[in-house]
């Protein structure tokens, strides 16, 4: 009884996947290109602070507008070691949310260098995701990036994993020298953007894992993040028969539990 159950949901859902014409394809890829990053570019601010932004540790970054990739403001880095006492920047921004479990994000920023830096300067970025407890899960560690000098130059930093039950995450950018004499940085940063692909074959595309893995109360959390998303996407109503199937055949699994 079971596995007829299961071979009737897996049939309504395989048919998904032939639903979209040309048309609902680019809207699909349009929709891949919001950002969970609110002021990406640093236009919202007060003075050298960006709204939503933490700029840290010996020598801040600060909101410039001497230099910017798109609008009028970047965040701008200015290293310059006192001595042999290393000079050090972070850019942080904490994103609170329900992630949507398996899907996989992109990051991609901005940097333009001004000058090459010296005395052991690196650039990294380092994203770690937390549970509802707040506890940390899993992150990147830390990654050098180099960038060009006078120019800006995007870097994309491609499928990164979401750890289940995240609901949170930290993204973190650092600038830092050597503890050496003449150590120095000078960088603008902008444009900071962090993308999962949650249009709608993707998200059918992830319903239909979950229903192939038996994992019912997922697939009905896509589901519900499918409707409330795209109310009027032409799969509505065979993604609500599928819902009902599903709660059904959770239903008879408590029963016979």
């Amino acid at each position: 009884m079971k596995h007829l159950f299961l071979s009737i949901c897996l049939i309504g859902i395989v048919s998904i996947n032939f639903l979209f014409s040309d048309e609902e394809e680019a809207d699909a890829t349009d929709s891949k290109n919001s950002s969970i990053i609110n002021n990406s570019s640093f236009e919202s601010g007060d003075g050298n602070q960006a709204l939503g932004w933490t700029f840290a540790h010996n020598q801040p970054a600060v909101r410039s507008d001497s230099d910017s990739h798109t609008g009028k403001y970047s965040a701008y880095i200015n290293l310059k070691n006192d001595g042999e006492k290393p000079s050090e920047s972070h850019i942080i921004k904490s994103i609170d949310g329900k992630f949507l479990d398996g899907f996989s994000y992109e990051l991609s920023f901005f940097v333009k260098q001004k000058r090459s830096g010296t005395g052991g300067y690196i650039q990294q970025y380092f994203i770690e995701w937390f549970n509802e407890e707040k506890q940390a899960r899993e992150g990147t560690g830390f990654k050098d990036f180099s960038s060009k000098i006078g120019e800006w130059d995007k870097i994309i930093v491609p499928d990164i994993k979401i750890p289940e039950s995240a609901r949170s995450v930290k993204l973190l950018f650092r600038f830092v020298t050597a503890a050496v004499s003449g150590g120095r940085g000078e960088v603008f940063i902008d444009d900071i953007n962090l993308r999962s692909d949650n249009s709608p074959q993707s998200i059918l595309s992830h319903i239909n894992l979950k229903v192939d893995q038996a994992q019912f109360k997922s697939a009905i959390e896509l589901i519900d993040v499918f409707l409330k998303k795209y109310p009027d996407d032409l799969s509505k109503q065979k993604m609500l028969n599928l819902k009902s199937r599903l709660i059904k055949f959770q239903n008879l699994e408590n029963l016979n539990d």
